[in-house]
């Protein structure tokens, strides 16, 4: 997360500085960490046989904390790496790119609502209120990827290979 939108929101734009959004970001983590709830001390992990049985499990919040949160976090960095890689080397346009993007938002409501119910099932606080505050933070991701496509997508695209969507990079 933020490996290619913070350094290009910092050098192409005065939306906010570097000082600005670590202030930003470490508010929110203490944020969450203060109304994260404790964590069950009662609480039994009891592992599925099927992918739909884990994945249920997590929705219902009956997973660990860490079979919903790192599986889905490591995909989904992975792919998010992987398109910013094709739209810089000029093999994806900004349609193509926006439509992974699109790809991405029902697994991302599932992950998130997943990691927000099943926090309470870790031994440690802290790790709750990380694994809710990434949450917050790949929707901050999205957030600064839409502004990128559509206030300065040069910035991201080479738009003059584009010709088909050139009124994307205008």
């Amino acid at each position: 997360m933020f490996i290619k939108t913070l350094p290009i929101i910092f050098t192409y734009t005065q939306l906010f500085s570097q000082l600005e959004a670590s202030i930003f970001l470490a508010v929110l983590f203490l944020l969450v960490y203060c109304y994260t709830p404790a964590v069950k001390s009662t609480w039994r992990d009891c592992s599925a046989n099927s992918w739909y049985q884990t994945l249920y499990s997590a929705w219902a919040g009956e997973s660990s904390l860490w079979r919903a949160f790192w599986p889905f976090f490591v995909v989904v960095n992975v792919i998010l790496y992987y398109i910013d890689y094709r739209a810089m080397s000029e093999t994806y346009t900004i349609a193509s790119w926006k439509t992974v993007h699109g790809m991405l938002l029902l697994p991302i409501v599932w992950w998130v609502r997943s990691v927000w119910v099943c926090s309470q099932n870790t031994r440690f606080k802290l790790l709750s209120s990380v694994a809710r505050t990434l949450t917050f933070y790949l929707l901050l991701e999205f957030i600064l990827r839409f502004y990128i496509s559509t206030q300065i997508p040069q910035t991201f695209f080479d738009c003059r290979l584009l010709t088909l969507e050139y009124g994307d990079c205008v």
